[in-house]
């Protein structure tokens, strides 16, 4: 129990440096601290509840291997993330789907509580998604349904800090226009 309320405090940085240095409990923090995260990122691309869960437990198995790989610099999220993504769409290769055809079902499991007429609202924002770029997509998934920063964002992808704002802001300006198209013969 002490040890519990010991690492409740740390940093991902100094769990990291615990689990490496032997304390699997230390691991098992991070583990808690990201699962849901890796989970709803997962479940974005597979659209599947038990694929995202295989594709999170072989990314944390995975992150535990390499731990003593990464640098403890840099923040352990944005790594964990970017196993999670190249192992979903790893799964998704040997499935054979093709990455455009993905439209995540995280948005019907947020929101699975909510009143009726959202469903319909979750429907028109997969229908939008699915006519996006897949880089438009990933990057309107990372930050406006999970909420990564744009520091996340780019480490997770791999790409600038500005490519992140610039792309995020082309994604949600597409995204707009084909929203008011798709309304427009309601409106009619």
């Amino acid at each position: 129990m002490a040890l519990a309320e010991s690492l409740a405090g740390c940093s991902d940085s100094q769990l990291v440096r615990q689990a490496l240095a032997g304390q699997t409990e230390a691991f098992g923090r991070v583990f808690s601290n990201y699962q849901a995260s890796a989970f709803g990122l997962a479940l974005s691309y597979t659209r599947n509840r038990e694929d995202a869960r295989d594709v999170v437990q072989d990314a944390f198995i995975k992150a535990f291997q390499n731990l003593r790989r990464f640098d403890l610099r840099r923040n352990f999220g944005p790594w964990l993330m970017s196993i999670v993504r190249n192992l979903s769409i790893d799964l998704l290769r040997r499935r054979k789907h093709s990455c455009h055809e993905l439209i995540p079902d995280t948005l019907q499991d947020r929101r699975a509580h909510r009143y009726a007429e959202r469903g319909l609202v979750r429907r028109d924002v997969r229908a939008v998604l699915m006519h996006l770029t897949e880089k438009h997509r990933q990057i309107l998934l990372l930050r406006d349904y999970l909420g990564h920063s744009y520091l996340e964002i780019a480490d997770t992808l791999g790409i600038p800090l500005g490519t992140v704002m610039s792309r995020l802001h082309q994604a949600r300006k597409r995204f707009r226009q084909i929203s008011l198209k798709r309304a427009a013969p309601r409106a009619a």
